[in-house]
């Protein structure tokens, strides 16, 4: 069987009532979509999606940023806190930082230098 059965077995009576209700469907479909973009309607539904849509934006100056710039870090030296495989978690004046390693393991423990910072990520080089 070369063709895909989508009613297999059915009659064809059944698969021809299944395709008259798909047209029906997507024939209904064309007109609520036309009745939603008549002009006449168009400021009433504006107001309906008008609660559905957030048109409020995100400023940086408000405090609203997506990465914390990191960017102070670069050259900073600090101590591991957990093993680093090759990422993991460092001190850098008292608070932590998450890392990843130029290399691999690094033990925790170990001093370690701030080589690169890339936006949210930071690599770091043992010393």
């Amino acid at each position: 069987m070369s063709e895909v059965q989508i009613f297999g077995g059915a009659s064809s009576a059944v698969m021809l009532l299944a395709y008259s209700a798909m047209i029906i469907i997507a024939v209904l479909g064309i007109f609520v979509v036309l009745y939603l973009s008549n002009s006449k309607n168009s400021k009433k539904n504006a107001s309906m999606l008008d609660e559905l849509v957030l048109d409020e934006r995100q400023q940086n100056q408000d405090g609203y940023t997506s990465v914390i710039d990191k960017s102070k870090l670069l050259g900073a030296v600090g101590v591991c806190v957990t093993d680093l495989r090759p990422s993991g978690t460092i001190i850098i004046n008292g608070e932590p930082v998450d890392v990843v390693s130029e290399g691999g393991f690094v033990k925790q423990g170990s001093s370690v230098k701030v080589i690169n910072v890339d936006g949210s990520r930071v690599m770091v080089r043992q010393i």
